[in-house]
């Protein structure tokens, strides 16, 4: 079989351009979060208003990724994903410009239509190219570097709004997703090979996306690691609000406790193939689980006893984060084992949608209940457990709880 690049540097410039991708659609959120204060002052607005600009955003992400994953099985990966990053590219240089909280909300919405064609396209072109040990390796390494840059980009957020303006932060996405999809344009080449496409046929989608909706052990172990980083994201959502507006965190200084959550984040993705590969992935599993689980109770002390300490706060949601990021990889890998091979495309864009859908709307409901404290959130993360722990039990009294045997 030829081999895809001709040579090595071919290689190295398609993974760069593709790691890229991801970047920009990564740290999108998590860079302008720290200006939320001062967005609310620019526009004259409310913190549940402000939120918008998340929930808008996800909800963008959720309703593209169930098309973009079909339509690059159908018209190829670049297609698909230039048709993404340019509506990322357009709706990024609106935010940048524009001086209406409705039209930047608008745009936030189109960010994410965009962004869809990362998360589905942008993530084939990997199983396209290389064998799935490799490809295994290449997507561990991804999200290693993206947790990185996730963690660093609210303390650079903080830094670009202190120095140059809460504006500053999406000029600078805008700059990435141009770099993006110009390089993706002219750089690089089709993954997919014309005879391995199928056509894209509505009922053929709907009815893949109905199995898939009734496959009790890929909906279970899938909705557990949705619920456990969603969370991740309502704590990265609220953080700024509470602890600036209420707990007079100065501003100068947020930015590094928001990065404590993403760092968190970090290592628990860049040591859970060391610990996979010591322990086994149940082990790993259940130390992350337990972790995540030791995080949201310590949150919920603290609610309870109504204690004001910012470091304790940002200890117990590190704790969690942490914990997710060790257990959501397998939770992930087992629910696939439990897809048919013919299935598994349209089941990357069904997990992309279900984990936006519940972002979106997690970071809704902490909006809409948000009253300055704790409370609200603690109430959304005892109740994501309480779920989480329902599905679970019923996984392991069905021995679904661990990968699928084949027959």
């Amino acid at each position: 079989m030829q081999p895809f690049f001709k040579n090595k540097f071919q290689e190295l410039l398609f993974l760069g351009i593709t790691l890229l991708a991801f970047i920009a659609f990564y740290i999108e959120t998590d860079i302008y979060t720290p200006s939320f204060p001062q967005m609310v002052t620019y526009f004259k607005t409310n913190e549940d208003a402000i939120q918008m600009l998340l929930s808008m955003n996800f909800l963008g992400l959720c309703l593209s990724s169930l098309f973009f994953g079909p339509a690059s099985d159908a018209y190829g990966r670049k297609t698909i994903l230039c048709i993404g990053l340019s509506i990322f590219m357009l709706g990024s240089l609106g935010c940048a410009a524009t001086d209406s909280l409705r039209w930047m909300i608008f745009f936030r919405f189109v960010q994410g239509l965009g962004c869809g064609a990362i998360v589905s396209a942008g993530l084939a072109t990997f199983f396209d190219i290389y064998p799935p040990e490799r490809s295994s390796r290449l997507v561990s390494v991804c999200n290693g570097t993206i947790g990185g840059m996730m963690a660093l980009a609210p303390m650079l957020g903080n830094y670009i709004s202190l120095t140059l303006g809460w504006r500053a932060n999406f000029y600078l996405i805008a700059l990435l997703a141009t770099l993006s999809f110009l390089s993706t344009l002219t750089l690089t080449k089709e993954t997919l090979s014309v005879e391995k496409r199928t056509s894209l046929r509505l009922m053929a989608v709907l009815r893949n996306y109905g199995s898939i909706l009734i496959n009790l052990p890929f909906m279970a172990h899938t909705l557990i690691w949705c619920l456990m980083f969603s969370m991740v994201i309502v704590f990265i959502a609220n953080l700024s609000l509470i602890f600036v507006d209420y707990l007079q965190v100065p501003k100068e200084i947020f930015g590094y406790y928001q990065t404590a959550i993403m760092g968190c984040f970090f290592v628990g993705s860049m040591s859970g193939a060391y610990l996979i590969k010591k322990w086994g992935m149940t082990s790993t599993k259940i130390t992350g689980s337990v972790a995540y689980l030791a995080g949201i109770a310590f949150l919920s002390l603290l609610t309870y006893l109504k204690t004001p300490s910012p470091l304790l706060l940002i200890l117990s949601m590190s704790l969690a984060s942490l914990g997710s990021a060790l257990a959501m990889t397998i939770y992930f890998s087992f629910s696939m084992t439990f897809i048919a091979d013919h299935l598994k495309g349209s089941a990357m864009s069904m997990t992309q949608c279900l984990r936006l859908f519940l972002s979106s709307g997690l970071v809704w409901l902490a909006a809409k209940g948000f009253d300055g404290t704790t409370q609200p959130m603690t109430i959304l993360a005892l109740l994501c457990v309480a779920i989480c722990l329902f599905f679970y039990v019923l996984l392991y009294r069905r021995n679904q709880h661990v990968v699928a045997v084949k027959e």
